[in-house]
């Protein structure tokens, strides 16, 4: 039916146009120069009609010559995409595996296709690094920044990482204070800043930064309590080198109260002072971190030193015996400073209990010694060569000549 109505309207119009041209034919005069062109006005519309058609045609067929070659473009781009990222997945593979000319070598021949050459270049930089290519690694390195002005964080990073593996402490150092300043959004920056600060044994620097890696949750709370004992020792050490009294007071000063609770804190600083000749200020610190905190370790020592008043020091060991009566190291201690005060009897008996509840090589050695200035002689004997089998330093039992009488 559509048909047959527009066939219908075709032969109207048809026949409505040949009516007019009857009546009509009208007349169309184009000149241009010495040319001129003369024709009726529907011949003139015919030729419009085919120039518009013409017209209409070309301009279709360029537009689906242009979608044709966006499409072979796009196809050419897309195989140069997946090309590029197939190379670097291999390359990463080859990287992992330890692989690293061929990881270099897959890595930087997709860059063209790589729609993340920051990747490309961080790795082959890291390739080079591990082939001994100096050069190289630097070369990529400068690629990668270049890729993006974001990209100087990782950069630094990675340079930093391969400056710490060969051991170029100080460059490293240098790197990360740069970077340092993002290191709210990059805490991987505090992390290299740790390991650097402890193998340049930059003490101070180091427990300047242990808040910061607290704050980020850089490392376990274990991990940065005993970075921070550890920083502590060193940073004692090396201010006893200065070999000054007064400057190792003034560390312990500045030491937290948590940390002067610590026993090997609190040791390591009595050592200190007993070796630049301050036992009264070493028994002091000892009597006041004992009472508050029992630790063996510090009862031991504090039988190793002479305060200025040794009666009064013996005194306040043995008030510890109320609560501690059967803790070996204290008795030890007891018979050590009895010693100090010269009373024989009483040391030999706290050496004695000692030596009931927990006999040791160090507290037969004490008995030894006691006993033979006492003219004891065979249980001194007795004594010194237990101690030398508790330390495994007896001779073996073998036949001996015998003197004549």
């Amino acid at each position: 039916m559509k048909i047959f109505i527009a066939v219908l309207l075709t032969l109207i119009v048809a026949a409505g146009l040949a009516v007019a041209i009857q009546h009509d034919p009208g007349y169309i005069l184009i000149a241009y120069g010495k040319t001129t062109v003369e024709m009726t006005i529907w011949v003139g519309l015919a030729v419009l009609a085919v120039l518009v058609f013409l017209f209409v045609v070309v301009f279709i067929s360029l537009r689906r010559g242009v979608k044709v070659s966006d499409k072979i473009g796009s196809f050419w781009s897309n195989r140069k995409a997946n090309r590029g990222r197939s190379h670097t997945t291999l390359g990463m593979i080859a990287f992992i595996e330890g692989n690293w000319a061929k990881s270099r070598r897959l890595l930087t021949d997709s860059l063209k296709g790589s729609d993340a050459p920051l990747i490309n270049y961080l790795l082959a930089a890291r390739a080079s690094h591990a082939m001994g290519d100096a050069a190289a690694s630097r070369h990529y390195l400068g690629l990668a920044e270049e890729t993006s002005a974001k990209a100087s964080i990782a950069v630094a990073l990675t340079q930093a990482e391969m400056q710490v593996e060969n051991g170029r402490l100080e460059e490293a150092l240098a790197t990360l204070t740069r970077a340092r300043r993002n290191a709210e959004r990059h805490p991987s920056v505090l992390s290299l800043l740790e390991k650097v600060y402890s193998g340049l044994r930059d003490w101070t620097s180091l427990l300047a930064l242990l808040p910061d890696l607290r704050k980020h949750n850089i490392l376990t709370t274990e991990k940065i309590d005993r970075l921070e004992r550890q920083a502590l020792m060193g940073q004692l050490e090396q201010v006893a080198l200065q070999s000054d009294v007064g400057a190792v007071q003034q560390w312990w000063k500045h030491v937290s109260r948590a940390w002067q609770k610590d026993a090997d804190i609190t040791l390591a600083y009595c050592r200190t002072l007993v070796a630049l000749d301050d036992q009264v200020t070493a028994e002091k610190v000892l009597r006041q971190s004992i009472k508050q905190n029992w630790s063996p370790s510090l009862v031991a020592f504090y039988g190793l030193i002479a305060s200025a008043d040794l009666s009064r020091q013996l005194s306040a060991a043995e008030a510890w015996l109320k609560e501690h009566n059967d803790d070996p190291a204290l008795l030890l201690t007891l018979g050590r400073l009895s010693l100090r005060n010269e009373l024989w009897g009483k040391a030999k008996e706290y050496f004695e209990q000692a030596y009931r509840r927990s006999p040791t090589a160090e507290l037969c050695f004490e008995l030894g010694r006691l006993l033979n200035n006492m003219g004891e002689q065979a249980d001194a004997e007795r004594y010194t060569r237990e101690a030398l089998q508790r330390q495994g330093q007896a001779l073996p039992e073998l036949p001996q000549p015998h003197l004549a009488n």
